[in-house]
């Protein structure tokens, strides 16, 4: 008896159809929704960098324990990971925050978080009232994981740092070209002509009188440069580069206008307006109700509003002069943490003037 026979009287399985479908949907969807993963570019630094510097300028109430540093490394967390993990410990009677590089979360609210050193890393194991996580983007299968806005801008990443890397690799060859040479100079003339080159200075053109037709009644040969430069006209590069450029932003939660050099100094006010009524105020009331363990209550936006003063100073005196009484009017200008005068909470008469 045959001892391989096993090996060729097995039932052949073939792979079901739905489930070859499911597997390349699967992979379509992961190329689609990157991992939160993407090659450094300028437009990423700068909306990381935008969202550290917002999130430094937050001023949490009531608490001191979020100084701008930490607040900071919060915004920049969160761009890149989603998720910013510290360890609470108690020094005294003073809250401080230790913030962790990498961690693992367990069944029944237990962390082991590793915290950096100078000269190594400690591994430290907390229970959940001990740990801030605070976390953006959640997805519903993985609520105790956060999600980058990296995760929800596809491809572009990818593609920017290509569109820059093509643009990079092609700079040492700009202004490079070759200079054929007819074979029937002579070798001290090709000499003279390639040291001409070799010193910077502009082609150099050597002829005979052998070369030039109505002299001799020959061939004529002429000297023809053929530039190695790569003609990226044709890709459209640039186009490409500003269009992703405003996808990123945009992803990010950044209007794109907010960068336009061609904006004006109105436009740029509204701008900044709504990013961050639109973008800062949502993320920061997201992780407030995590902040709650250090004594925070509210993440405040009075400072990164400062530059609109005049605008809800123009609100206030429209809606004072419509007859709303100018509490309301502060209020609904923003400014309801703002101490009035006696008899302020009704209508003033003539308009407030």
């Amino acid at each position: 008896m045959n001892p391989l026979r096993w090996l060729f009287n097995r039932t052949e399985a073939r792979a079901h159809a739905a489930g070859v479908s499911q597997v390349y949907l699967d992979g379509k969807r992961r190329s689609a929704q990157s991992e939160g993963q993407a090659v450094l570019s300028a437009s990423l630094g700068l909306c990381a960098g935008v969202w550290s510097r917002s999130f430094a300028q937050l001023v949490p109430e009531p608490s001191d324990v979020l100084t701008p540093d930490i607040l900071g490394c919060i915004g920049s967390d969160l761009f890149w990971r989603g998720q910013s993990t510290w360890q609470i410990r108690l020094d005294g009677s003073r809250i401080t925050l230790h913030r962790a590089a990498f961690w693992d979360q367990y069944n029944g609210g237990r962390w082991n978080l590793t915290i950096p050193q100078p000269n190594g890393t400690d591994t430290v194991r907390c229970l959940d009232d001990e740990v801030l996580s605070l976390r953006i983007n959640s997805a519903p299968d993985t609520p105790w994981l956060g999600r980058s806005p990296l995760s929800f801008m596809g491809l572009s990443p990818s593609l920017m740092a290509d569109v820059e890397s093509t643009l990079a690799g092609s700079l040492p060859y700009v202004g490079k070209g070759l200079l054929p040479v007819p074979a029937t100079i002579p070798e001290e003339q090709k000499n003279a002509a390639l040291a001409g080159l070799r010193s910077g200075s502009s082609l150099v053109a050597v002829t005979s009188k052998e070369e030039i037709s109505h002299h001799t009644g020959g061939v004529r040969a002429e000297f023809k440069r053929v530039d190695l430069t790569p003609d990226l006209q044709k890709a459209g590069l640039p186009e490409v580069g500003r269009d992703v450029h405003a996808r990123i932003l945009a992803a990010a939660g950044i209007p794109p206008s907010l960068y336009d050099a061609g904006g004006n100094a109105g436009a740029l006010r509204e701008t900044y307006r709504l990013f961050v009524l639109g973008t800062l105020d949502p993320l920061s009331r997201m992780i407030t109700p995590e902040l709650s363990k250090i004594g925070v209550s509210r993440l405040g936006m009075q400072d990164l509003m400062t530059a609109d003063v005049a605008g809800r100073a123009r609100a206030v005196s429209s809606l004072v002069q419509s007859g709303v009484p100018l509490a309301t009017a502060m209020a609904l200008s923003g400014w309801d943490n703002v101490s009035l005068p006696a008899g302020a909470a009704v209508p003033i008469p003539n308009g407030g003037e």
